[in-house]
């Protein structure tokens, strides 16, 4: 089957990164620093992730900000190095099945890039990222991007760089706001359930590797 996808996007948490439940990353972390429950840790997570993740501020300004909101007196640095250490990735929460397949896809002749929600705190030296995102052609981070997803902005912003029509890429996310934002703006989304369902996705597409 012949096919005219050029460009394959990929997320990162909740693909290569598994998340280890409901209640998990940011929030769990944010629940250990504050002393808070999981439940509230999301609600506040949720409430006031915009300017973090789209960097317009840092870290420790997000900390200042939230420890103001909850009443708590914290040690900003001291908490800010606890928040660092807990977000780096652990090399068993990578799919590495999945990783050996992005290469096999570049053999193919496929432009593999990423597209991450992402907060500038452990991503530039966490040495298991690094190793994931050294497969990549291009990894778009939210945080340096100035744009998050599934605002259409952070998709067309992709476009642009790469130099590619909607039609030509494929997109894979876990999450369906994600996938409704790509597919609304014209290009294959496919949601992320496990390696072998997609791979199963891809061959149908017209998309396969020489082991397949």
């Amino acid at each position: 089957m012949i096919n005219m996808y050029k460009h394959i996007i990929f997320d990162f948490g909740g693909v290569f990164l598994n998340l280890m439940g409901k209640h998990s990353g940011v929030p769990k972390q944010l629940s250990e620093i504050f002393s808070m429950d999981e439940e509230s840790a999301e609600k506040l997570w949720k409430g006031n992730r915009e300017k973090l993740l789209t960097g317009k501020e840092t870290p420790k300004q997000f900390l200042e900000r939230m420890a103001k909101e909850l009443s708590k007196t914290v040690d900003i640095s001291e908490v800010h190095k606890t928040w660092k250490a807990s977000d780096m990735v652990n090399e068993n929460q990578i799919d590495w099945e999945l990783v050996n397949y992005v290469e096999q896809l570049k053999k193919e002749g496929y432009r593999i890039h990423m597209l991450t929600d992402a907060i500038d705190l452990s991503r530039k030296t966490d040495p298991v990222v690094k190793e994931v995102d050294k497969h990549f052609h291009n990894v778009f981070k939210s945080y340096e991007e100035g744009m998050k997803k599934p605002d259409k902005s952070a998709f067309i912003n992709v476009l642009e760089k790469i130099k590619a029509e909607p039609k030509e890429c494929v997109f894979v996310d876990d999450y369906n706001a994600n996938i409704q934002a790509a597919q609304e703006l014209g290009m294959i989304a496919i949601r992320f359930t496990t390696t072998g369902e997609l791979k199963e996705s891809f061959k149908n597409l017209g998309i396969l590797t020489r082991n397949q």
